[in-house]
């Protein structure tokens, strides 16, 4: 017996090495590989929100995931504005969804097929870009853990806090947060809950808000001089429009008021041209969902699911697609319980054996170029502004605006920055970007 546990050990220790040399592997694949222009997302993420701490808070549009940007803002000051280094940002979250199947103390067979399912399904598109989804999924895997060992509630104050960045991040998120809310209520003591969540939910999120709330209807009035004193006088004498003009474009946009109702059809077409292996996980959890209820297991996640998804209806918004990147993780690590009714221990060898070598060959052939092109987001990559940029820049280090579009003019500003080694000035920006 004493030799059985060292060689599981050992087997165990190798299986580590090996599952590292692969995310060094995908690493490489995602960021080094090819070289991909910047696309129109990133140009917004990085120019709007990760430039500048006045624009850092602003909510002009949905996808500004403030905390994530926070980051990319940060590295700015240290590292300008290298694509590559806002891009890999994104891997550290990545890292953070294995450490956490460690955490959850996951065999060899969940972290193998984890790893698989992220290979063929679009959260590898989203991990080779500057776009806060895969920080957005990670957060929410970690609120798994933390939610699957919190038997004595010790772990409230922290899942609040992280509740509170999800639904700051973005609205959209409130469609699994609201569910979590609810059944930590339900399952926690009432007084304690209501205290911990106002002081760590509710409190940061009012304050948050209000402060983009005003730097959104500032930005919506396009004023020209952005100085610090002059932003605070004009907000004083203009306090009541700026906060009007805040709350219609945070909580009111086009975005939100111009969505079609909801409508299950055309949402399952639409996820499943989108991502088959999303649209797979999907189905295995709602299969799960009918199991865990019939056997009263895991009862907390599967309540959570419930609302989550009944919360679709009730709101009467039809989702885009690409917003199951943030809850797809959550979902595989509520599929794996149904592992835990299946009885394949005495085949886990052989099972995990042909996974392994899936993976490696999936590793190996894994081509992000190809796999970009392929995707929705294809169309947003700046392959002509780029060529057009890169060659006027390199013939003279000025900012020229020859009748450009409003994507050519971000695209040479990056291009200007990178290329003509210059520092990012938001009153030059606005000025050249309003040309």
């Amino acid at each position: 017996m004493h030799n059985f546990n060292i060689f599981a050990h050992v087997n165990e220790n190798i299986f580590k090495y090996f599952i590292s040399f692969l995310l060094v592997l995908y690493f490489y694949k995602l960021y080094f590989e090819f070289s991909l222009p910047i696309s129109g997302d990133e140009l917004n993420s990085i120019l709007v929100y990760s430039s500048n701490i006045k624009t850092l808070f602003l909510k002009n549009y949905p996808h500004n995931a403030v905390f994530f940007h926070l980051i990319g803002f940060v590295k700015s000051i240290f590292f300008n504005f290298d694509l590559n280094s806002f891009r890999v940002i994104s891997f550290i979250f990545i890292i953070l969804h294995f450490y956490i199947l460690k955490k959850l103390n996951y065999d060899e067979l969940k972290v193998t097929l984890f790893f698989i399912l992220l290979l063929f399904s679009n959260f590898s598109l989203y991990g080779g870009m500057y776009i806060g989804y895969i920080f957005t999924s990670s957060i929410f895997v970690t609120i798994f853990y933390l939610l699957n060992n919190n038997q004595d509630f010790n772990h409230n104050k922290l899942i609040f806090l992280l509740l509170f960045v999800q639904a700051y991040n973005h609205l959209v998120n409130i469609y699994l947060v609201i569910p979590i809310l609810f059944v930590m209520m339900i399952v926690s003591y009432k007084k304690k809950f209501f205290t911990e969540a106002i002081v760590y939910f509710g409190l940061p999120l009012c304050f948050f808000y209000s402060y983009s709330i005003i730097l959104t209807g500032l930005s919506a009035l396009k004023i020209s001089d952005v100085s610090f004193w002059s932003v605070i006088n004009y907000t004083i004498k203009n306090f009541e429009i700026i906060i009007v003009n805040g709350l219609d474009v945070i909580f009111f946009n086009s975005y939100i008021s111009d969505v079609n109702k909801f409508n299950l059809i055309k949402l399952i077409k639409d996820l499943y041209f989108f991502d088959k292996f999303i649209f797979l996980i999907l189905i295995l959890t709602f299969l799960n969902i009918l199991i865990n209820l019939f056997y009263k297991k895991y009862l907390i996640f599967t309540y959570i699911l419930i609302i989550h998804f009944i919360l679709f209806i009730i709101l009467n918004k039809q989702p885009p697609p690409r917003i199951f990147i943030s809850f797809f993780c959550f979902y595989i690590l509520y599929s794996f319980t149904l592992l835990n009714y299946i009885k394949y221990k005495k085949f886990t060898k052989y099972i995990r054996f042909f996974c392994v070598i899936l993976l490696l060959i999936l590793i190996t052939k894994f081509n992000y170029q190809k796999f970009h092109k392929n995707s929705i987001h294809n169309q947003d990559v700046n392959y002509k502004e780029n060529i057009i940029s890169v060659k006027l820049l390199n013939e003279k280090c000025d900012l020229v605006n020859n009748n450009f579009s409003e994507m050519q003019k971000k695209n040479y500003y990056f291009n200007y920055l990178n290329i003509c080694n210059k520092k990012f000035n938001l009153s030059e920006f606005l000025n050249y970007y309003r040309s």
